[in-house]
């Protein structure tokens, strides 16, 4: 909860009055015959739609052959294709699953 509250500049000391908030306006809307959804409360549908995204660009940072990635993303791919490996992929067909999510991760 709480990388999802800095994607929307809730601090520390703040994240005990958000979450009271987003329970009570959650309570609010079952008690009125309502549907709960993450879009329900408009604070945490943009937090949790921002740390997505966020979430989305690492992994692209990741699955993409990038000679700018660091060694944490490097040991993360290498980690993934090793993976890949032990459940009956080669490495041809890493490469070519990889590439396609690298190339259509962002498509709608």
């Amino acid at each position: 909860m709480r990388s999802i509250e800095e994607q929307i500049g809730i601090s520390p000391n703040s994240a005990k009055g958000f979450r009271t908030d987003v329970t009570s306006y959650m309570f609010y809307v079952i008690r009125n015959g309502g549907k709960i959804d993450y879009t329900s409360y408009e604070p945490l549908k943009e937090a949790i739609e921002k740390k997505l995204i966020a979430s989305v660009k690492d992994l692209t940072r990741i699955i993409t052959k990038s000679k700018v990635r660091d060694k944490e993303q490097d040991a993360k791919y290498n980690a993934m294709v090793e993976k890949m490996k032990e459940d009956g992929y080669c490495d041809h067909c890493c490469d070519v699953i990889l590439k396609y999510a690298a190339n259509n991760l962002w498509k709608d």
